[in-house]
């Protein structure tokens, strides 16, 4: 089976060729180290199951929450640091409404309709979900949620009042602004989500492999011919994987089970089920 390279968490259609270049400069090195087997290309059009699950990912990006609760077999190598993040490695999503919606704040979005990328997301629900436990008072806050299956869809559905309020990855708000203003427009910051660690950079390759590869992701970030390319993918640098990233995710899901049992959080919407998580929370696809 042949092995894979993906960077599909940020790749709009104007990042692609940033993308290749990156992965092209890590081929390059890894390549003059001898190492066999390095993909040619990055792999795209590909579902993010089926790439999390391929025993041939050589080097990739996963979702933190799905790596902790679906892949921890996959070994982690870094975890990216993104302009204009409030601290190195983590970020945050932007909690965006019509540009002329009234709502001042969450609680004026009480009965009304969220839309969701994808019900494992966390930046897509689960920061969402933890943002407006506060506010739920024993009761969903939202009316309905719709599932979009990507954020980029999720603004065009505030924009369009399909929704009424979405939480978009801050990394991918950017790279709308830059390259999808016409959509941005549509749409404001309302509020934001707390913080998250940053996709990391993975590797189902074997330890020695992991560290190679770890060594020369390092090294194409400090590479000059390469600033470009990270410019384009708002990239300034890695930081090491979070020692305790499956324990702080553990957390935040108990903390979700915690709040479910006590009739807190029972769901985002009243006909709204989400993956592995209690009473409110099941899997709804």
């Amino acid at each position: 089976m042949d092995n894979i390279a993906w960077l599909g968490m940020y790749d709009h259609p104007a990042q692609h060729d940033a993308n290749d270049r990156l992965w092209a400069g890590i081929r390059d090195r890894l390549r003059d180290h001898g190492l066999p087997g390095v993909p040619e290309r990055l792999t795209r059009g590909v579902s993010t199951h089926a790439i999390w699950s391929h025993p041939g990912l050589f080097f990739g990006m996963i979702c933190t929450r799905p790596w902790a609760r679906e892949h921890p077999g996959l070994r982690l190598l870094a975890h990216p640091v993104y302009a204009d993040t409030e601290r190195a490695g983590e970020h945050r999503s932007l909690i965006v409404v019509r540009r002329d919606d009234p709502a001042r704040t969450l609680s004026d979005l009480s009965g009304r309709v969220a839309a969701i990328n994808d019900p494992g997301s966390n930046t897509g629900m689960a920061l969402l979900r933890d943002r407006v436990a506060p506010l739920a008072a024993g009761d969903a806050l939202f009316g309905a949620v719709i599932e979009t299956g990507a954020h980029a869809a999720s603004v065009r559905a505030v924009g369009a009042g399909e929704a009424d309020v979405a939480a978009i990855d801050e990394v991918t708000f950017s790279a709308i602004a830059r390259h999808d203003p016409a959509d941005a427009a549509l749409v404001r910051i309302l509020d934001t989500t707390g913080p998250a660690a940053t996709p990391a950079f993975v590797t189902a390759a074997p330890d020695a492999v992991a560290t190679l590869l770890a060594t020369v992701l390092a090294q194409a970030m400090a590479d000059p011919d390469l600033a470009e390319a990270r410019a384009a993918l708002f990239l300034t640098g890695i930081v090491p994987p979070v020692a305790d990233l499956s324990e702080r995710i553990a957390a935040q899901e108990a903390r979700a089970v915690t709040l479910a049992a006590a009739g807190q959080i029972p769901a985002l919407a009243h006909d709204t089920a989400f993956p592995d998580t209690p009473t409110g929370w099941q899997n709804r696809r």
